[in-house]
């Protein structure tokens, strides 16, 4: 929201409801993206995230367990960052829908979400550098 948008005059009723359903909007669609789940499915490995990104189901089947531990977590790892980014699609797609693709709101979602999920991606490379 602008911090000027009421230096000056009054708003009128007709601007004060539009803020009124600008806010109604945000809080519909932040109660929207609150149950969304992003998922993905990697060699043998499924993963579930919640709407913070968070990991809340990992199903590993037999056959992804054939090349060891170390290969089974990396697989884990790289479906997580798989579902949140398949999440982070799904906000950028509401934010689109709800407030439009050019709108402030829009782009402050995808930025949000790409710094969030391009930072995992990030700090899961590190460690396998570490040990070349």
């Amino acid at each position: 929201m602008d911090p000027n948008l009421f230096a000056g005059e009054t708003p009128g009723a007709l601007e004060l409801e539009r803020l009124v359903q600008q806010a109604q909007a945000a809080f519909a669609w932040r109660a929207q993206v609150d149950s969304y789940r992003g998922r993905a499915s990697l060699e043998g490995v499924d993963v579930e995230v919640s709407s913070t990104g968070g990991v809340v189901k990992v199903k590993v089947a037999d056959a992804a367990c054939s090349r060891g531990g170390d290969a089974v977590a990396g697989l884990v790892l790289d479906a997580v960052h798989a579902a949140q980014r398949d999440l982070a699609e799904q906000v950028r797609r509401s934010a689109v829908e709800t407030f439009g693709p050019d709108s402030p709101q829009t782009r402050t979602v995808e930025e949000a979400v790409s710094t969030r999920y391009q930072r995992a991606a990030v700090l899961r490379a590190e460690p396998e550098d570490e040990g070349r």
